[in-house]
């Protein structure tokens, strides 16, 4: 029950006693002049008396009223602190995944994009070490363990896949690179078709193929290979793009319960 409405009830039950508290006196007694003092005196007594204890109440109520508001108030100033936080990363996390997805198709096609080696990243595990004060904070005043084990989930889930993808671009996607600048020089070959020839993709010619087999056959071996990796004290083993896949999913769980308790509390 609501504090008007109780205060409601409070106010018409208290009016009712004491309207039956003086008819009941002035009655008992005549009606006589000094009854009818006594009868109102007592009434007023009677009527403070209640007065004060409603007046008690309703203050503690919205007291305590209050303290719910400001507590909800502080839940959502950290949830939206988390929201915003999670936001860049979870940019990083999707720009990962598609340069991801673009090189597993080296096999098939000559994949030349020389920002995904120079392309400014974003610094995610500052990003994930940040959160931390306002998820402990959160997770202890509403005593949620949940949301505190999704941090600690991504936070598994990306060091590792951003460990693995900063292998894939420095190393095996580098290497890759430098040997199709190579054929170009060795050959002197020039593509008319590409204004930039550091940004394009299209199907091999045999040649090209052949001279760059060791490199397509590495970045081929790395998406096959299965990897393992410690989240939150379970080992798993998993292959590149569905450990992507899995710290975009993480990521996804975690803005959905935060975004939940930040909805209005019918």
């Amino acid at each position: 029950m609501s504090i008007s409405k109780l205060a409601s009830t409070v106010i018409l039950a208290t009016s009712f006693a004491t309207i039956f508290l003086f008819a009941f006196i002035f009655y008992l007694y005549g009606g006589e002049r000094s009854v009818l003092e006594d009868a109102l005196s007592m009434t007023a007594s009677f009527f403070g008396g209640i007065a004060t204890l409603v007046a008690a109440y309703l203050a503690t109520q919205l007291f305590n009223d209050w303290r719910v508001e400001k507590n909800y108030d502080l839940e959502n100033q950290y949830l939206s602190n988390i929201v915003i936080g999670l936001r860049d990363i979870y940019a990083e996390l999707l720009e990962m995944q598609d340069n991801s997805k673009q090189i597993n198709e080296i096999p098939n096609k000559i994949v030349s994009y020389s920002s995904y080696l120079h392309r400014s990243r974003f610094d995610i595990k500052s990003a994930l070490n940040k959160l931390d004060a306002d998820v402990l904070i959160y997770s202890r005043l509403l005593n949620d363990k949940e949301i505190f084990g999704l941090l600690e989930s991504l936070k598994a889930y990306c060091y590792f896949f951003e460990n693995q993808y900063n292998q894939l671009i420095n190393k095996y996607y580098r290497d890759y690179l430098n040997k199709l600048n190579d054929y170009f020089s060795a050959t002197q070959m020039v593509n008319m078709d590409y204004k930039d020839k550091t940004s394009y993709e299209r199907v091999y010619i045999e040649d090209e193929r052949r001279f760059l087999s060791n490199e397509i056959r590495e970045i081929k071996k790395f998406f096959c290979l299965h990897k393992s990796c410690n989240i939150n004290g379970e080992k798993i083993s998993i292959d590149f793009l569905k450990l992507a896949d899995c710290s975009v999913e993480t990521i996804n769980k975690f803005q959905d319960a935060c975004i939940k308790n930040l909805r209005p509390k019918k």
